[in-house]
């Protein structure tokens, strides 16, 4: 099964990175791409550029899901 993301604004490059919808983390918040947020620095909701490697990967996880490409 997919692991359901989000795309969140990061303040440290601009971009909009996809992170998992489970992670409870206090101190950082992991990408997909393994960019790594503050929690001051997401703004919770998509804006700007998306960021091509969480693209890849998300995309990537839904191949092995049976999704996209079936």
């Amino acid at each position: 099964m997919t692991m359901p993301y989000v795309w969140w604004h990061s303040g440290y490059d601009r971009l909009c990175h996809a992170f998992s919808v489970d992670q409870a983390s206090e101190v950082y918040f992991q990408a997909a791409c393994a960019h790594s947020v503050p929690p001051e620095f997401v703004v919770r909701t998509p804006g700007g550029a998306l960021c091509v490697p969480c693209l890849v990967e998300v995309g990537s996880a839904m191949e092995d899901d049976g999704g996209w490409r079936d």
